[in-house]
């Protein structure tokens, strides 16, 4: 009777397994390693920050960026003489054409801004009101 049991059990197992293994997606479904592993998430650190060529990264404590495995992101800063903040939202990584899109709510409006990755950090580049605002994040 064990005998039996055990192998009506073995049976099941094996077709669970099978079931598994059938819903399973293809490789090319899956994606490249690089989007499977997302070795682009975690910290960025602000390393380089300037409006009209004027260095501004003094003014800050901190700056970082962080981007999430879910997709997630959060821009996080404190200045020296006081205040501080954060702004999140999702964000996409396109790892074949080297850039990062960010999306993040503001009032009923949906801001988007994509930005080059080079050599694994951020570049970001603004024109606010006339004025080129320059930000190199680079991964911790």
């Amino acid at each position: 009777m064990k005998k039996l049991f055990a192998a009506i059990l073995s049976a099941v197992m094996l077709s669970f397994a099978l079931i598994a293994l059938a819903a399973c997606k293809t490789e090319e479904e899956l994606g490249s390693l690089t989007d499977f592993s997302r070795p682009y998430t975690g910290m960025y650190f602000c390393e380089e920050l300037t409006l009209s060529g004027e260095d501004k990264l003094a003014s800050f404590e901190d700056l970082s960026l962080e981007l999430g495995r879910g997709g997630a992101f959060t821009i996080r800063y404190k200045m020296r003489k006081g205040g501080e903040g954060s702004l999140s939202g999702r964000y996409e990584m396109d790892t074949e054409e080297e850039r990062v899109t960010f999306r993040a709510k503001q009032g009923v409006r949906t801001m988007s801004r994509t930005y080059p990755v080079e050599n694994g950090c951020i570049l970001v580049e603004e024109n606010i009101l006339g004025r080129l605002l320059y930000a190199k994040f680079k991964p911790e």
